[in-house]
């Protein structure tokens, strides 16, 4: 048994009083004579004898009364539990991120998680909030309640592991207090992992689940061009297998310019093409309307009029393939001699190919390094009977240790870096299955930066400083590399590389990087406007060339118009990131370690439970009264 007020338990000591007053208080018996002497004797033995012993009962009655009442008035108590006696620190995570916007039993399941803390959260406590992009602390859910009911959904989520850090961060430095986290969430499968198995006892968390699990996503575009002619496929995807078909609208800013029907047919995906016989700009948005999560129900997307991109074959050997690889309207293929160069094209260009060239002269090296120094890409092909060390001084300004001597030994195109920016996002899969692609002869080089490597492991292509390297020839005599089924996609990531013009759409919060090409003063800054909402993003200007950084500042999904001054020069579409749109919790969301509730309410009256204290004071109290009781009766009853 423990005491809120221990310090009134030194008022024991006046117990001493009443002690002392009935040791002191002697009252004289007046004798009064009787004829019967002997049993006038007996009386006065037997009075005294009863009354000295009620005096004694008195006494005891009024100190344990006394007792009782100062007992009370400390609050005795016995904790529930250890943690009932350290001050305590709560820190509640409300997950906001899209797929909260799924519906529950009252409303989304963000309204309902709201809805319920501010009932359940006890009124003179202090909280501090975390959502995935805000941190509301010393919340007090009377004074504070609009702040929490002010909360809205965001796109920004992290990983598990960074949650929980950035969790612990916002407890205070006490060592003192018992520290206990809450999270309330729909753990997602996608954004939630096993990680949550390696969480400490001190946390708690409710599973809100959702009315459905069904939701029907616009999860992605393609377009397919062909001259001034455009097809463009639409990708939906259900979390869970239907039957009925889903309207699809498509509009040109506000405008409505076709309608179609998306068809299930008992699957999860499904797939709708609408054509485009326009090749004018569009500022497109795909819209359904469907129940479940709203975020996922409009797709944006731009189609810019845009010049062609300006390829540029220096060439000493055949370009028939290269002419084949890069045709109009997409590019401006042009091929000349290497003994009819003229320096003066070359800062035109977006990508320059030395195709096989015999020799490099240092003013080339100079005109080239310019070339890539403003944002343009370099290719090189060499001529396997040129010396190796023709190419080292131009190999040597790019970080480039040189060319060995040449090897003629067949070899195979065995390893392929996935993880290079140039077949990012280009394969669905990683197959090693490149057993087609045969090199003849090659020249060694020594470099980390292989895009492409051979049986031995040798580079045959590599990339540095916006340099991209063969080594060796793409000759049909030296290599079948032409007719496999890397070179269009190696070319043509090559070609994109050099300029990156905007794509017909980007997700909020993924590295976002485009160019904009257009005459402008060096000073000058381009600007992301929506609506009435504008932002400067991150810029560097090369030449005639604005590279431009929309990894942060993307806070809505929509059309953006890019810039300058008063002149739109181009339409940039983001959306919002699809993972969200997966409302399946993650199995074996329970752990022996954590606690896991069902809602809100039953939480909070379990951790009341736990932080209860047992108080004994109305005892006390009772035995107080029995006490006095007990003397009254004494007083009336006992002779």
């Amino acid at each position: 048994m423990q005491f809120k007020n221990p310090e009134i338990l030194y008022a024991l000591f006046l117990l001493l009083i009443p002690i002392l007053i009935h040791l002191f208080q002697l009252r004289r018996y007046k004798k009064t004579p009787f004829t019967n002497v002997a049993f006038l004797e007996t009386v006065i033995q037997n009075t005294r004898k009863s009354s000295t012993l009620k005096k004694w009962l008195v006494l005891c009655t009024r100190l344990l009364a006394l007792t009782f009442l100062i007992f009370a008035f400390a609050e005795p108590f016995i904790p529930n539990t250890e943690r009932a006696l350290q001050p305590q620190e709560t820190v509640i995570f409300i997950d906001n991120s899209f797929s909260m916007q799924a519906t529950g039993k009252k409303g989304n399941l963000l309204t309902e998680a709201k809805q319920e803390l501010l009932a359940a959260l006890p009124k003179d406590e202090h909280y501090t909030l975390v959502t995935w992009d805000d941190v509301l602390r010393d919340f007090n859910p009377v004074t504070d309640r609009n702040e929490l009911l002010d909360l809205d959904f965001t796109q920004k989520t992290i990983d598990v592991q960074s949650l929980r850090m950035r969790l612990n961060n916002v407890f205070s430095t006490r060592d003192e207090s018992s520290r206990q986290r809450i999270l309330i969430s729909d753990f997602q499968d996608t954004g939630w992992s096993s990680q949550l198995d390696s969480l400490n006892k001190t946390e708690h968390r409710v599973l809100l689940e959702p009315t459905t699990l069904e939701n029907i996503s616009i999860d992605s575009l393609h377009l397919n061009r062909v001259s001034a002619a455009y097809s463009l496929d639409v990708f939906l995807a259900s979390t869970t297998s239907i039957t009925q078909d889903v309207p699809v609208s498509l509009f040109d800013k506000e405008k409505l310019i076709a309608k179609g029907s998306a068809t299930f047919e008992n699957s999860k995906h499904s797939k709708i093409q609408f054509q485009l016989t326009s090749g004018a700009a569009i500022q497109g948005r795909l819209s359904i309307t469907t129940p479940d999560l709203k975020f996922d129900n409009d797709f944006y997307f731009s189609i810019n009029t845009t010049e062609a991109l300006k390829v540029l074959a220096v060439s000493n050997a055949e370009d028939t393939f290269l002419s084949r690889l890069y045709q109009e309207p997409q590019f401006s293929y042009t091929n000349v001699a290497e003994d009819q160069l003229e320096y003066s094209i070359l800062d035109d260009q977006d990508l320059i190919i030395l195709n096989e060239p015999q020799r490099i002269s240092t003013a080339l090296i100079n005109a080239l390094k310019k070339h890539t120094q403003n944002g343009g890409t370099l290719l090189l092909i060499p001529n396997m009977n040129a010396a190796a060390t023709n190419y080292n001084s131009l190999l040597n300004a790019y970080g480039f240790a040189g060319f060995q001597s040449k090897i003629e030994a067949s070899q195979r195109i065995t390893t392929i870096n996935y993880d290079h920016p140039l077949y990012q996002n280009v394969f669905t899969g990683r197959s090693s299955n490149l057993q087609t692609h045969q090199v003849e002869a090659y020249f060694p080089i020594a470099t980390t930066d292989a895009i492409l490597s051979l049986e031995n492991n040798a580079p045959f292509l590599a990339e540095n400083n916006r340099l991209y390297l063969f080594t060796g020839s793409l000759t049909s005599t030296n290599s079948n590399f032409i007719n496999g089924q890397l070179i269009v996609p190696t070319f043509d990531k090559i070609a994109t590389e050099a300029l990156k013009l905007p794509q017909m759409y980007y997700s909020i919060g993924s590295k976002n990087t485009f160019d904009i090409t257009t005459p402008l003063p060096d000073d000058a800054v381009l600007t992301l406007e929506q609506q009435e909402q504008a932002f400067i993003p991150l810029q560097q200007k090369r030449g005639e060339k604005v590279s431009i950084d929309t990894q942060e500042g993307i806070k809505n999904d929509g059309l953006y118009a890019v810039k300058y001054k008063q002149d739109t020069l181009a339409m940039v579409a983001y959306n919002f990131d699809r993972a969200e749109s997966n409302l399946r919790p993650l199995e074996a969301i329970t752990a022996e370690n954590i606690d896991f509730e069902t809602n809100i309410p039953d939480l909070f009256n379990k951790l009341e439970q736990d932080t209860n204290l047992n108080l004994l004071y109305k005892w006390f109290v009772i035995f107080a009264l029995l006490a006095f009781l007990a003397e009254m009766l004494l007083l009336k009853k006992f002779k």
